[in-house]
């Protein structure tokens, strides 16, 4: 498909009649990488072409926000993959769900075998949850007529082919664990790229395409539905990279623990008058060396600090001389001033309580599910609190869950299977003992 500007902007179409812009002045940047004797052009993520790396940076010292992903992931993959079908009750027309065994079906228990479609799941649901899509390599038979293996590509390592302007697709999706680490001269020896099928292809028209073009693997994209973002799509909780909280997060605890490792722990400020030493000492202080001087000091401070030190000497009194200053004004020879700790109530910890609240509500986690109190408030929640909550959670997983089962759907369709047979993610729902002695039910949705 042939490329054209309208109102100064470059418009493309696809196949499905959607049509994407770019302001001409805005494009994406780009890399340019060496591939095997041939020459690509990729889309930069981020400024560096390193964004998921430093998006992991960033919460990887965050105990708040890697529990927020964690307990989503869980949350999400559930009891995992369930299979039910529909049925008609028997003498009526009513229908009725039954579970289904894939034992009863050996051409996709073996697909789940071989591809350990359970780890698999889990890790496009990781990729889902922490980038908003996924990249799940398709591999065909030699006659392209079954998907025989499929398997997880690392979206922190993907990056997507400039468009090409010709079609309006892309056709490549580059793959390197070292985005960011390396010069393109380098690029080579750790990358690799594969064939990209546009998502919103269907299974028949993916097949004919590989046929014809004798493609033997691609990649096909699972994502969540983005607004304005044109290849890479953009988390919800990344506005807490975006906006500094995970910065502000972070720092406070790096700040107490660089306070506890250099700062002086000092109770007490012992300041003692140069003429103390003089009237006690006398006509021989003035002969005393520098090192003398020194010694009988120390040898006042050291006396101070154990009469101080220690709470068996709570209570006991310091005896000090004074001095007379002229005009019948005295000052105290020795002047003993404690010092107030300025951490010993808990400096920055609402800042913190703050952070890790923005970071639990850019996640949609209640604070209450993962032991945490509500972010300024007390306690850690009742058990009802986490049982609406973790319910509430589960249910908002539907397009979520709905999106990671594209997959399933397009390997299905693609291969021929059952379509009566419909893929569930198992929930458990927290109940009261009263109501079920394990405390909990199974549910799909």
């Amino acid at each position: 498909m042939a490329l054209e500007f309208i109102n100064d902007k470059l418009a493309f179409g696809t196949h499905n009649g959607a049509v994407f812009s770019f302001n001409k002045k805005e494009m994406p940047s780009t890399v340019q990488v060496e591939i095997r004797n041939s020459t690509g052009k990729l889309v930069s993520w981020g400024p560096n072409n390193d964004t998921p790396q430093k998006i992991m940076e960033g919460i990887s010292k965050s105990g708040t926000a890697k529990a927020a992903l964690r307990f989503n992931k869980k949350v999400h993959y559930g009891n995992g993959l369930v299979f039910t079908k529909e049925a008609f009750e028997e003498g009526s027309t009513k229908k009725k769900i039954i579970p289904v065994s894939l034992s009863d079906y050996p051409e996709i228990a073996q697909f789940f075998r071989k591809n350990k479609m359970k780890r698999f799941f889990q890790e496009a649901i990781s990729d889902l949850e922490t980038f908003s899509f996924a990249n799940p390599e398709y591999i065909l038979s030699a006659d392209f007529n079954k998907i025989n293996r499929v398997r997880r590509q690392k979206t922190a390592w993907c990056r997507f082919e400039v468009m090409n302007e010709t079609t309006g697709y892309i056709d490549y999706v580059y793959l390197s664990q070292r985005w960011g680490t390396t010069n393109n001269t380098e690029e080579d020896k750790y990358t690799k790229r594969i064939r990209h099928i546009d998502p919103y292809w269907t299974p028949e028209e993916v097949k004919d395409y590989c046929r014809k073009h004798k493609i033997t693997n691609f990649i096909r994209p699972s994502f969540y539905p983005t607004t304005i973002e044109g290849y890479y799509p953009v988390a919800d909780w990344h506005t807490i990279i975006e906006s500094g909280w995970i910065d502000v997060a972070n720092s406070i605890p790096e700040y107490k623990k660089a306070m506890f490792k250099n700062q002086i722990s000092i109770k007490y400020l012992i300041e003692i008058d140069e003429r103390y030493f003089e009237q006690v000492y006398k006509d021989v202080w003035e002969d005393f060396s520098v090192d003398e001087r020194k010694d009988k000091r120390k040898e006042v401070i050291d006396a101070i600090d154990t009469h101080l030190g220690g709470s068996s000497e709570a209570g006991k009194s310091i005896q000090s001389m004074k001095i007379d200053v002229g005009d019948g004004q005295t000052v105290s020879a020795i002047t003993i001033t404690p010092i107030d700790d300025k951490f010993k109530d808990g400096a920055y910890l609402p800042e913190a309580s703050a952070a890790n609240g923005e970071i639990l509500f850019a996640f949609s986690v209640d604070p209450s599910v993962i032991g945490a109190g509500i972010p300024g408030g007390l306690g850690a929640g009742s058990g009802s609190d986490k049982r609406e909550a973790f319910t509430i959670a589960s249910a908002l997983m539907k397009t979520n869950r709905e999106t990671t089962l594209e997959i399933y759907d397009f390997i299905a369709e693609y291969n021929k299977w059952d379509p009566l047979i419909t893929p569930h993610f198992e929930n458990t729902i927290l109940t009261t003992l009263d109501k079920n002695p394990t405390g909990t039910q199974n549910a799909v949705n």
